[in-house]
């Protein structure tokens, strides 16, 4: 995938060109439009977060429409090819219904193009108008565009005297329009749309400044960062993150970055060099959400991380039940043995620590420590305690 930025006026593609790819729009605005009888037809205005020059990719056509940057537009462009082999390799039912779908589409557009279908004078975009949920969707984009994700910090802790050890950043939305947004709200739509890989940088960005706030020294907490499945399509992430800790002046050793086992399984191979070459940069590596799949420790086994962090799902209620301690003990041995460091997850009391320490753990975050909060107060509340 490359980005890509068109001045305002830009011609990105015309009708009747080859499908050779298809486009993200990160930032901006772009025009889909046709000319019939020497008059301009817009069909669609789209803007961050919608995808555009699929149809021709999927159904393997030329181009049945025109488009135009209306404004600074900033793209993600995916080749043709990569599409066509992803649709190819799935599942056959899903291929036809890509196939049924693009092709049910293309029939309401020549509608609109030649007015048969009696909405000529609509726009695409325009035929949600007035929906809630639509409209909402658009306002948390427009958010995320505008760069009101922030980062809400949570402790980690050591369990044996409880001194914060460093911070997990967790995206929270901070808007006028919305007011506090969880992750619930906004990340579906930003996952879907590929706006999460603007709030993973965004966020990173903003944690490692954090972080170097905090100050140097022996004490000085590390801070950890969670990264998606989109990382694992663009190679820029080890170079991206170079940059951050040279704009920070801070040591790679002090920046953790999460990757849950869902987002190592989607391509295995792509994992293991994305590991690697955070690895090889300085940045320690966490496998999140370690026991909420089925292949944990096949992963173990092919990409070596720093960190191991046990899902709450384990931890919790694992004072009352010999299963759970059982597999808890297991796992830090385990970890141990591969000299690789245990955070559990999810810890909510005193009788929970009790239990992480006679088994080893040593690592852990939860509300028993503190919710996460807003990155100003937890920053009052370190400095005043030095």
């Amino acid at each position: 995938m490359l980005s890509t930025s068109v001045a305002a006026g830009t011609m990105i593609f015309c009708e009747g060109d080859v499908a050779d790819c298809a486009y993200l729009i990160e930032d901006g605005w772009v025009e889909i439009f046709v000319n019939r009888d020497g008059e301009h037809q817009a069909l669609a205005r789209l803007g961050p977060g919608e995808v555009f020059g699929e149809l021709g990719v999927i159904d393997n056509s030329l181009r049945s429409a025109s488009a135009i940057a209306v404004k600074p537009t900033q793209m993600i462009t995916v080749n043709a090819e990569r599409i066509r082999q992803t649709i190819a390799t799935a599942d056959p039912f899903f291929a036809e219904l890509m196939l049924k779908l693009v092709g049910r589409f293309r029939q309401v557009q020549n509608a609109m193009i030649d007015g048969t279908g009696g909405i000529s004078t609509c726009l695409i975009s325009d035929l949600g108008e007035g929906d809630p949920q639509l409209q909402r969707e658009r306002d948390i984009a427009d958010s995320i565009i505008h760069g009101e994700i922030l980062p809400f910090l949570q402790p980690i802790v050591d369990l044996r005297d409880g001194k914060v050890l460093g911070f997990e950043a967790l995206a929270r939305g901070q808007s006028e329009r919305l007011g506090i947004l969880q992750p619930f709200s906004f990340l579906p739509l930003a996952k879907r749309t590929g706006l999460i890989r603007r709030i993973d940088l965004s966020m990173a960005d903003h944690a490692l400044g954090l972080c170097a706030a905090f100050g140097k020294g022996p004490d000085a907490p590390f801070v950890s960062v969670n990264i998606s499945a989109w990382h694992l399509r663009n190679n820029t992430l080890q170079d991206t993150l170079r940059r951050m800790l040279a704009q920070h002046s801070l040591p790679a050793s002090r920046v953790c970055v999460e990757i849950t086992e869902t987002v190592l399984l989607d391509d295995i191979a792509a994992a293991e060099t994305l590991v690697s070459d955070l690895r090889s940069l300085g940045v320690k590596v966490a496998l999140d959400d370690f026991g909420s799949g089925f292949s944990s420790l096949s992963l173990l086994a092919r990409v070596p991380v720093d960190i191991i962090k046990i899902d709450r799902s384990l931890v919790e209620g694992i004072q009352d039940s010999p299963r759970r301690r059982a597999i808890m003990e297991a796992i830090v041995s385990l970890a141990r043995s591969l000299d690789t460091q245990v955070i559990a997850e999810g810890v909510q009391n005193a009788s929970m620590v009790e239990v992480m320490l006679e088994i080893g753990c040593t690592m852990g975050q939860g509300y028993h420590f503190s919710a996460p909060d807003a990155a100003d107060a937890i920053m009052t509340r370190w400095h005043a305690a030095r």
